[in-house]
């Protein structure tokens, strides 16, 4: 389902309320201010508020009790220019409801606090609304639940976004987060990516594809994401989905060493069927079931981990033949055209690359001419269990090549025929329905912890 998700600027508060009422509420809320103040120790106020003399309290609210039974309180501060800190834009935020009816920046920014009985008080989330985009409508909304802490953000400009991220109080860790982007003037370029942030794993939706787009709504998918059942290629009638490739660390212009294994780092899939869409063929034994994982590296190149018990004497019994029969690995990506080059309505033309790439590294051309070929490196391993696995690593020259989507697949081989595939996204007769956009981990703001991953070669643990 797709539907509007437009945060409404407001009109001015003194357009809607007389004398006597705005009198009312400022007695009212002069006596809340009160009550909640009191609500914060001078201990707590001066931890919080840290020596700066406009800090300003909005509300202290309950958020439940924690692992160990103890009381979490969070507390909202606002503050002034004057105390405004260096990475904030210098010429305000628009922290309060005031400064958002106004359309003026007028504060310096706005503070999150998590406050545990016995423990030292956390800042969750700094927060400086400069508009969050060109429409100048952004918004922060913080949801609380018991042991739970929600923060929705949003805005943009033409392409609209908005993002959920869920915290965990106690012990306190991220553990959700929720992303959707679209077009305000086309319908099929919602986009929404949900990822659990424990197991690291990302589930990426978009429009199915339809003929005619006219009468389709413009605005964000809203699927039912449940990371305990697996993933449908298609979950409902309008919806479209895959298992996104994650980018779990920013290695900037660097790579991993040559001979990493990827641990419980990356996208997991089964040629069993138990991970992963089984696009062609029946599902393989438990004894013989090949594992591909898959990570990011940057926008431009893929770590690929290959454990298939058939591999050695499938490649063998595939010599000379075709390398469609041989074991392979095989990369889909996409370009895409401008929105407003065509039809507007019917979104930005895309285009699908297939290429394949043999277990000894050889790439083939499939569906399409890719623009430009990457170049591969190999190296063997083992992986946490001590089997023998094959690496991949498939680098392109253009940093955006994989900025459009894309779609990683196994192909399994057996006696000299291909027996099944296993991909991360719908393909259906050679062509995908939908490709996703690769996850990118970005180490939370707060330094509140969100997972780990752990990858040989090195012997490296990241906390992300």
């Amino acid at each position: 389902m797709i539907h509007r998700h437009i945060h409404p600027r407001r009109r001015p508060l003194l357009e809607r309320l007389s004398l006597a009422a705005l009198l009312a509420i400022i007695l009212l809320l002069g006596a809340i201010g009160s009550a909640l103040a009191a609500d914060l120790t001078p201990e707590e106020t001066k931890l919080l508020c840290q020596e700066r003399p406009t800090c300003a309290l909005v509300a202290v609210r309950d958020a439940g009790t924690g692992e160990k039974g103890e009381r979490l309180r969070i507390a909202d501060l606002v503050f002034g220019l004057a105390d405004i800190p260096n990475y904030f834009p210098q010429e305000g935020c628009r922290s309060t409801d005031a400064a958002l009816e106004a359309m003026d920046r007028m504060d310096g920014g706005r503070e999150i606090w998590l406050l545990a009985d016995n423990a030292q008080p956390v800042k969750l989330l700094p927060l400086c609304n400069d508009g969050y985009g060109s429409a100048m409508m952004g918004f922060d909304d913080i949801t609380i639940a018991d042991n739970r802490l929600t923060h929705t953000q949003g805005c943009g400009s033409a392409w609209r976004w908005t993002v959920n991220r869920t915290f965990q109080l106690s012990p306190l860790a991220l553990i959700a987060e929720d992303s959707c982007s679209y077009h305000n003037a086309a319908p099929n370029t919602g986009a929404f990516m949900a990822v659990d942030r424990r197991t690291l794993e990302a589930r990426a939706y978009a429009p199915a594809p339809r003929d005619d787009w006219s009468d389709a709504e413009i605005g964000c998918l809203t699927p039912v994401v449940d990371f305990q059942k697996p993933l449908e290629p298609q979950p409902e009638p309008d919806v479209v989905a895959a298992y996104a490739v994650p980018v779990p660390f920013d290695l900037g212009a660097s790579a991993l060493p040559a001979g990493t294994t990827l641990g419980t780092c990356g996208l997991s899939l089964r040629s069993d069927g138990s991970k992963g869409f089984l696009i062609h063929g029946k599902p393989a034994t438990a004894d013989d079931a090949a594992e591909l994982r898959v990570i990011g590296e940057s926008t431009r190149s893929l770590l690929i981990q290959i454990r298939d018990p058939l591999a050695a004497d499938a490649t063998k019994a595939a010599a000379g033949k075709s390398w469609i029969k041989a074991p392979h690995v095989e990369i889909w990506t996409a370009t895409e055209g401008e929105l407003f080059d065509g039809d507007a309505s019917a979104g930005p033309e895309r285009q699908y690359f297939q290429i394949g790439i043999t277990l000894d590294g050889k790439v083939e051309t499939g569906m399409g001419e890719m623009p430009a070929l990457p170049s591969v490196t190999t190296w063997p391993g083992k992986d946490e269990l001590g089997r023998d696995v094959t690496v991949l690593r498939v680098a392109w020259e253009d940093e955006a090549a994989l900025v459009y989507g894309v779609g990683v697949v196994y192909s399994q081989a057996k006696d000299g025929k291909q027996q099944r595939l296993v991909s991360n996204a719908p393909i259906l007769k050679n062509k995908p329905l939908f490709l996703p956009g690769m996850w990118h981990n970005a180490r939370d703001e707060s330094g509140v912890p969100g997972g780990v991953c752990e990858f040989s070669g090195e012997s490296h643990q990241l906390d992300l």
